[in-house]
């Protein structure tokens, strides 16, 4: 009895050890590697890799399932196909290595896997189809009624394509198959007619409202509360081509979507996680001037609200330090005021809030940078020579206490007509409120000296005041 009981034990403990068991069986290739990898965050990384034995057979056997998602063969040549893995992950493929795989590659035990492969080989067909055609019709050029023809060939197929995924999507209702392939799905936005004075103006706001509808059910396919949504290939690309592509580039807009796209994950744990962070970086890495306001938003809402339990308590405390720092300096918010500066002029102070002019130019600079010795020049010649008298003021703050390195260089580069101040005795606290790590370090400042342009370079001054005074005219 003893025996009995421990022999079932080990058929149980076996039975449960096998999650995952997916063989692979390659035609002619024969003790050499097979990569099992995975889509995830907008690149392919390692699953597992196995050798094959004598007989081609790579053996995927493991106690814990996978993750749901797109995953892909890989062979150390680059050949590869995707293939799909769902909660069944007990089947076997039969497959080799010549170029695109797919079309020839057989499944046992897994109707799923069969019918993504399937729709992938017809996806493939279609698209070559739709190439053929595309090259007809450059060569039809001069005669309208073979390209008309191409182009319903066309839309028939394009027809045809949208109701296979249609029926795939329906009959893969809830499965990995089904969301994967909703997820591709774009969103269709109706006809949309707005009553108006003229057809001109009728047409505008119908495209608005077009832009806005399409903006509003952009994420109705993505399925941002199921983590396989994560591990497919164009996931990232979504999300990031609808914060950069679809929105307009204006930091409270990204910020407030940010926020929303979120919140719209919060259901699942891998999904809120995925998308916070990914965010997060996002706005961090960008080049668009004013997005860290993006950044603020998230750290505010999320980081340091306590709701991002995975992070370290450094990254906490080092993200609350940097995001201290750049509030003072977020575009649209008031520049913090620097009062009573001492002057080059001995004798003469100077407060930023007095400034009187319809931009002002806050330069943090000294003459010992190299990089100021260049820029600190240009910016009198391209700047300064061409807009003084527009009534704009620069207000050029020199970061340093020796006073006579900057008196000279002033004197030798001809600054006079600037506000030239500095801060001997650290009584404004500039280098906190403006972020002063390095310098030059420019911002622009309209005539109530709200920050509307910050860390922007010389160059491209000439071109902001231009708009701006465009602008005002209007």
């Amino acid at each position: 009895m003893k025996y009995i009981f421990a022999l079932s034990l080990a058929l149980i403990a076996n039975i449960v050890s096998a999650q995952v068991d997916i063989k692979v069986n390659v035609t002619n290739y024969f003790n050499a590697p097979v990569v099992m990898g995975y889509y995830y965050n907008g690149t392919m990384l390692v699953k597992d890799t196995v050798i094959t034995n004598d007989k081609g057979l790579a053996h995927f056997k493991q106690r814990d399932k996978y993750d749901e998602g797109i995953y892909l063969i890989y062979f150390p040549d680059k050949t590869y196909f995707d293939i799909i893995i769902g909660d069944d992950q007990s089947f076997e493929l039969t497959c080799d290595t010549l170029p695109n795989p797919a079309k020839r590659a057989k499944v046992k035990g897994c109707q799923m896997l069969t019918d993504f492969l399937e729709y992938q080989n017809y996806l493939g067909d279609r698209q070559q189809k739709i190439h053929e055609l595309s090259e007809q019709y450059k060569t039809a050029e001069g005669n309208d009624q073979l390209r008309a023809k191409i182009k319903t060939e066309y839309s028939d197929i394009d027809k045809e394509i949208k109701q296979k995924n249609n029926d795939m999507i329906a009959a893969n209702a809830n499965n990995c198959l089904g969301i994967f392939l909703d997820g591709l799905r774009e969103i269709e936005v109706p006809e949309i007619k707005v009553d108006a004075p003229t057809q001109a103006l009728s047409d505008s706001l119908s495209r608005m409202k077009g832009y806005y509808y399409y903006r509003n059910h952009y994420f109705d396919n993505l399925h941002l509360t199921d983590d396989r949504i994560l591990r497919t290939p164009y996931f990232v690309n979504k999300l990031d081509r609808y914060i950069d592509e679809v929105l307009p580039q204006t930091p409270d807009t990204v910020a407030a979507e940010c926020l929303r796209i979120i919140e719209l994950t919060k259901a699942n744990e891998e999904c809120y996680r995925f998308v916070t962070s990914h965010l997060y970086n996002h706005v961090n890495n960008s080049k668009i001037m004013g997005m860290d306001a993006a950044l603020v938003a998230i750290a505010d809402n999320y980081y340091l609200a306590g709701k991002c339990p995975w992070t370290e308590e450094k990254f906490i405390t080092d993200l609350r330090e940097q995001v201290e720092k750049i509030r003072y300096t977020l575009v649209n918010r008031k520049a913090v005021d620097l009062k009573k500066m001492p002057s080059v002029n001995k004798g003469e102070y100077f407060t930023l809030s007095e400034v009187d002019a319809p931009f002002t130019i806050l330069v943090f600079w000294e003459p010992s940078c190299g990089h100021c010795k260049k820029e600190i020049p240009a910016l009198k010649k391209e700047v300064w020579d061409k807009y003084a008298s527009t009534g704009i003021k620069i207000f050029a703050v020199y970061c340093q206490a020796e006073y006579e390195p900057w008196a000279e260089f002033i004197e030798e580069h001809q600054l006079e007509e600037w506000i030239n101040v500095y801060d001997p005795y650290r009584r404004t606290n500039f280098r906190t409120y403006y972020n002063i790590n390095s310098t030059p370090q420019i911002f622009i400042l309209d005539k109530d000296k709200t920050i509307i342009a910050k860390r922007i370079g010389v160059d491209q001054i000439g071109g902001f005041l231009d708009f701006h005074f465009s602008n005002m005219k209007k």
